[in-house]
Order: C-alpha cells, then structure tokens, then sequence
C-alpha cells in the first residue's frame, strides 16, 4: 500500500502534493525548452549582438577587417571549393584577442560570423602597433624574452593564414551549434525523468527532504557529467575530422598546418608567463582542468608534424 506525503513541512511539503509536482512538471519543461533556446539563440537570431559583444573598436568604431586578410579569406573559401551562395553565409569582422572567433553556423540562414583578430593584419614584426596591443587589459612587455616570443608568434605567414581561416570556416559548416544546444537539453530532461522515475518507484516523497535531495545531487552531477562529456567530446571528434581534411588538401597545407599550431603554441606560452596564470599549460595548451574542450594544440601539431614527416619519405627514393 503506498504512503501519503506527509502534511505539513512548510514550503517544500508543498512539492509533494499533487500541484506542486505538476508545477515541477511544468517547470521541467520549461527549463528544458529554455536551455536549448539559451544556447540557441545567440548563434541564430542574437548572432549580430553576440558579433558586436566580441567586435573589435577603435576610437568606438569597428576596425575593418584588411584588405589583404579578405584576399587569403577568398584564397580560403577557393581551397574549400565553397560556392558563390555559401561564401554569403562567411560573414568576417575584427575580433578582440589573438586568436580567430566562430558564432553561428553556415547550416542556418543566419550564417556564421567568423571573428580575425587583428594580428592577421600583420606582415611582418614591424607592422605589429605595440601600444596599442593589451591582453586582458594588461600591457605586454615586448623587451621581455616571452614578448620577443609573443612577436614571433602572431605574424602569420600567407600559407598559415590561409590555414587558419579555412580550419575556421569549416567549424562553421559543421552542427556544432544545434548539437550544443541540444546537449544540455538532453542531458537536464534525462535526469529530471530519472528523478521523476525513482521518487515513484522508491516513493521517496514519504520519506525525509535529506534523502530527495541527496537523490537530486548525484542526478545533477551526473547529468552535468553527460552533458560535459557530449559537448566536449563531439568538439574533439570535430576538432580530428577537420585536421584530417585539412591535411588531404595537400603538402602546402600539412606544412602550414604544423606550423600554424607550433606558433599557436608558442603564443600560448608567453602569455602564460606575461599574465602569470595557468590559463595555458607549460607546453602552450588551454589549460581545462577536468574537462577536454577542443583537441590538445600539441596533439594537433604533431598530426602535422607526422603527416609531413610521410610526405617527406614518401618523396625521398629509397636507396638500394
């Protein structure tokens, strides 16, 4: 025979009833619906304020993206083979930082925003304005041996350029949008069923608010765990997949290639001695603590490296 909840308690006994688990029900649904709509909705219809949050300024107006940077853009979407529709769908602008942005997706006729950080303007060490560079609001120490290091690593070549757009643009023809707002969805409907599932099979509504919320714990943390686990591991796969095509593209791109991320790593580095925080690793990766969000940049440069590394052999005779 099943027990009745308990009268009385206050306002959590009011869960029990009748009402309030519709009201939970009700509240379910809507969180569920709201987590997709929250990571939805900035890469679709917010697309331009979330481009305008990360655009770069100068004396309050957008800094164009160069003239020679929409050229290797265009050599770019050329190597892609990407139609004169799709390249509607590429939408460039001036990013913060030194590294390159995405938002959006080509999928969705929102298109996809693709942020070049102004370092992409540079030809050489000359062409860097020092004064004017900050990295999170703090001036850089270009005599310092990580500032000299830092000088090297932001001037990209053309080949390398060209590369790292490409690489960009091929994260924006992927799912990653809709999959990652899916994913929280997913994983928050998953443990609210589960919850919803054993407080009936164990009747727990019967017993102490300790047990239940012991219960809803482990379920959030377990679902955080899925969660985690979907995002970043769908981001590593994509991460190896459009190395893998970028690498079939040719010699001049696996070679470029390993170069671009031997620079990026390279950045990574001074920074992290310029800025005195862990925010990056010893060898130049993002430092992510438990969690993988992207395929390691040493991992990456060394799929380059060993591609390279065939090539050459592949094009040396073998001597008798």
């Amino acid at each position: 025979m099943q027990m009745k909840p308990k009268a009385g308690g206050g306002l959590f006994s009011f869960f029990k009833t009748e009402r309030g688990r519709r009201l939970v029900f009700y509240a379910a649904g809507s969180t569920t619906v709201g987590l997709f709509v929250g990571n939805f909705l900035p890469h679709t219809l917010g697309l331009k304020y979330y481009r305008d949050f990360v655009q770069c300024y100068q004396h309050g107006i957008e800094r164009p993206v160069p003239d020679a940077v929409k050229q290797r853009l265009e050599k770019a979407l050329d190597q892609l083979g990407l139609s004169d529709f799709e390249r509607k769908f590429v939408k460039p602008f001036t990013v913060f930082g030194f590294d390159l942005f995405q938002a959006g997706t080509t999928k969705l006729r929102f298109g996809g925003a693709l942020g070049i950080p102004v370092n992409y303007g540079y030809a050489s060490k000359e062409e860097i304005k020092r004064a004017d560079i900050r990295f999170r609001d703090q001036q850089i120490n270009w005599s310092s041996p990580s500032g000299k290091l830092l000088e090297e690593a932001i001037v990209l070549n053309e080949d390398e350029q060209v590369f790292g757009l490409s690489k960009a643009v091929l994260q924006l023809q992927t799912h990653r949008v809709l999959l990652n707002s899916i994913f929280p969805s997913v994983s928050f409907l998953m443990v609210y069923t589960m919850g919803h599932y054993l407080n009936l099979r164990l009747n727990l509504f019967a017993r102490h608010g300790s047990v239940r919320f012991v219960l809803y714990s482990i379920l959030g943390l377990f679902g955080t765990g899925i969660w985690c686990f979907m995002k970043d591991f769908n981001q590593v796969a994509t991460d190896a997949e459009i190395d893998k095509k970028l690498a079939a593209m040719g010699p001049q791109f696996v070679a470029a290639g390993a170069s671009y991320y031997d620079k990026h790593l390279k950045k990574n580095i001074a920074l992290r001695d310029l800025i005195g925080d862990d925010t990056y690793t010893a060898l130049g990766n993002e430092n992510y603590m438990l969690r993988q969000k992207s395929m390691p940049l040493t991992a990456r440069k060394s799929f380059f490296l060993e591609r390279l590394e065939e090539l050459k052999k592949a094009q040396t005779p073998e001597t008798q």
